[in-house]
């Protein structure tokens, strides 16, 4: 496959990754047509400032001064990729840059693919059982109320084609952290393909989860069941 794939890494406070994330990225990468979008939201750590120092030519840094999050970055930074491959990948190093050639591999059959901590190969690592726990309700919560056959809908590691990006555009409202589960729940792809990977522990920087994260993540699952059940009527006319 010969498209360019434009890879998206969201950022806030990552100075201390994001040298490491794009170094292994463009290593694993060596070969194909892609470019990486790093969409930074203004960090006090100056990752952006980072990102530009690095000087590659692979490289496009987004610095975003208004609306905030990580879902919006990746709505803003689609809009200024250049491929017709999208992805998204943390640049916190947990998840694995390895995985990345068989995503796109996979995107000449699918025309989605989420790299997945429960799919067959897949791990969440050294986590502890209350935040297993925790997972598997936030996952089997989404499963329920949205009807998804995700096993990781969770999950933010994922690739696209940009016309399921477009068929989704319109009725994104995105907020919070689980944008892989919106664009996908709203564009209905035809075919979808999870690629199972070992979450790996952050070595450096914060987590950016919290009981707020918890919180908007349930009302973005009602928010989401509602613009599922609009669509539907104008999905059977069409």
């Amino acid at each position: 496959m010969c498209d360019l794939f434009s890879l998206v890494l969201p950022t806030y406070n990552e100075a201390e990754n994001v040298t490491r994330c794009v170094h292994a990225v463009c290593r694993v990468l060596d070969g194909r047509d892609f470019e990486i979008v790093v969409a930074d939201d203004d960090s006090p750590d100056r990752t952006w400032a980072v990102a530009e120092a690095l000087g590659n030519p692979r490289v496009r840094v987004l610095r975003r001064t208004g609306e905030r999050g990580l879902a919006p970055a990746v709505v803003e930074a689609f809009g200024h990729a250049r491929g017709e491959l999208l992805g998204v990948m943390d640049a916190d190093l947990q998840h694995d840059e390895a995985i990345l050639p068989r995503m796109i591999d996979a995107l000449a059959d699918h025309e989605f693919v989420i790299g997945s901590r429960a799919a067959e190969g897949g791990s969440y690592g050294d986590w502890s059982p209350g935040r297993r726990l925790g997972s598997w309700a936030a996952a089997r919560l989404a499963r329920v109320m949205l009807g998804v056959r995700i096993t990781d809908p969770m999950a933010g590691y994922f690739a696209l084609r940009r016309e399921v990006f477009e068929r989704a555009r319109p009725a994104l409202s995105p907020r919070g952290f689980k944008i892989m589960l919106e664009i996908f729940c709203l564009a209905r792809p035809g075919s979808f393909a999870e690629i199972g990977y070992t979450f790996r522990a952050r070595s450096a920087g914060r987590t950016k989860l919290s009981a707020g994260v918890a919180r908007d993540y349930v009302r973005s699952l009602v928010e989401l069941r509602r613009k599922m059940k609009a669509r539907r009527p104008a999905a059977r006319r069409g």
